[in-house]
């Protein structure tokens, strides 16, 4: 693929079916669904995936029950504290699976599957934890199916280094990336079908969430149960959070922008309230070609694991257009999503500037959780962190992971400033 293609730093022509895979993330919504989707695959014996490795930050009850069911190789438990705790006791119960502690554990896990033959990392882990667990997965070459946008979103220069140095090996040697999120697979599978050249505009949807009617003032009022009420996804608290004010969709933009090599200038996002129509590519003449299903994760995670061969069965959730609802758009309005506006932000002044805006983030929506801020207090305390650390240019790894170090810090300190006590 030409260098100047969208996505080539992808190297999606050098894809190919996942035979052994590494969940991370295995009981979040889209590990859950991933594991669902294995359990119903029923294929020829070619077509058959197994699961080498699986990760769970704390629930222990689930991993168990994965364990039981699968029989992984290898499992990994990143909140190091439950580790200590019930790690002896899985070992007890599950002798032949090897146990890795902590985030550390999740990098040595990625390599000891390596040794044994798995060929794919799905990373689910929500938030920047599992951005070194993805730069592993593709310097050992795996293909990666990515549902951790906040890889991109924090190291999305680093990332972007690390691929163009691959493209200098053998084809056969490089990483492939193939994107999960439904809305980055959707315009994966529309840029793909069409030449580069003509391309204009490339554009990400979104539900508008819970607040997609609802006057500003409304907003800033918001309940944590109505922030928790997703019109359209059955999602975990933290991006469901983020889509009620609509910061998911700005992070979606900068790992698109890293993702498929895009400028901003071409890159833009509609409202789209059935979630039926995940992603879009204008043309130039003016047509727009578009990837649709119903709104389940299903069918991204199982065109990434199977790409490029075609999934081999229907899928049990798939609807025929004459059962779908209306399919509209509307602009999104800045005004009422003032946190968008601010990854928008932060994307445009580059360098640390998503990566600041994203831990900023991630603090923010902790504290909402835990009620010790409001809705509306989200955006400002992101503003206060953006406001009072400087970005900085660069691709090395790890000024974007200090970045992201130093903004969680900062905006755990800002909790009072915020607050006004």
């Amino acid at each position: 693929m030409s260098a100047s293609a969208p996505g080539y730093l992808l190297n999606a022509e050098s894809s190919y079916p996942s035979k052994s895979i590494v969940v991370l993330g295995a009981s979040g919504s889209v590990g859950s669904t991933t594991l669902s989707f294995l359990r119903s695959h029923n294929g020829s014996q070619e077509e058959k995936i197994i699961l080498s490795g699986v990760s769970v930050h704390s629930s222990i009850d689930e991993l168990r029950r994965i364990l039981n069911e699968f029989s992984p190789q290898a499992a990994a438990i990143s909140d190091s504290s439950v580790f200590d705790e019930r790690a002896d006791s899985l070992r007890a119960d599950f002798p032949s699976c090897r146990f890795f502690r902590g985030e550390d554990g999740l990098v040595e896990m990625i390599g000891f599957c390596r040794s044994s033959g798995a060929d794919t990392v799905l990373t689910a882990v929500v938030g920047a934890s599992g951005i070194r667990a993805t730069v592993e997965s593709l310097n050992l070459n795996f293909k990666v199916a990515l549902a951790n946008k906040e890889t991109m979103v924090t190291a999305g220069p680093a990332i972007e280094n690390l691929l163009l140095a691959k493209r200098n090996e053998a084809p056969g040697d490089r990483p492939v990336i193939m994107p999960v999120d439904s809305e980055h697979n959707a315009v994966f599978q529309t840029l793909f079908a069409v030449k580069p050249e003509h391309i204009s505009r490339v554009i990400l949807t979104a539900s508008g969430g819970p607040f997609r009617d609802r006057s500003l003032e409304t907003i800033l009022k918001a309940t944590r149960k109505e922030v928790l009420n997703h019109p359209t996804w059955n999602m975990g608290p933290k991006i469901t959070v983020d889509s009620a004010g609509m910061i998911n969709k700005g992070l979606e933009v900068i790992e698109a922008r890293f993702l498929f090599s895009i400028e901003y200038d071409m890159l833009d996002v509609l409202i789209h309230r059935n979630s039926l129509v995940h992603g879009m590519v204008e043309l130039k003449d003016g047509g727009y070609l578009m990837c649709a299903s119903t709104p389940n994760m299903v069918f991204p995670i199982a065109h990434s694991l199977f790409y490029p061969d075609a999934v081999p069965a229907r899928h049990k959730e798939a609807e025929t257009p004459d059962a779908w609802k209306p399919i509209d758009f509307e602009p999104v309005s800045r005004h009422r999503f003032p946190g968008y506006a601010l990854c928008l932000q932060a994307a445009r002044a580059g360098g640390t500037g998503p990566a600041i805006f994203n831990a900023a983030n991630e603090i923010a929506v902790e504290f909402f959780l835990e009620d010790k801020i409001k809705f509306s207090e989200i955006p400002r305390l992101i503003d206060s962190v953006l406001q009072d650390m400087p970005v900085e240019q660069g691709s090395e790894l790890g000024l974007f992971l200090e970045a992201d170090f130093r903004a969680r810090s900062l905006a755990r300190s800002a909790l009072k400033t915020i607050r006004g006590v």
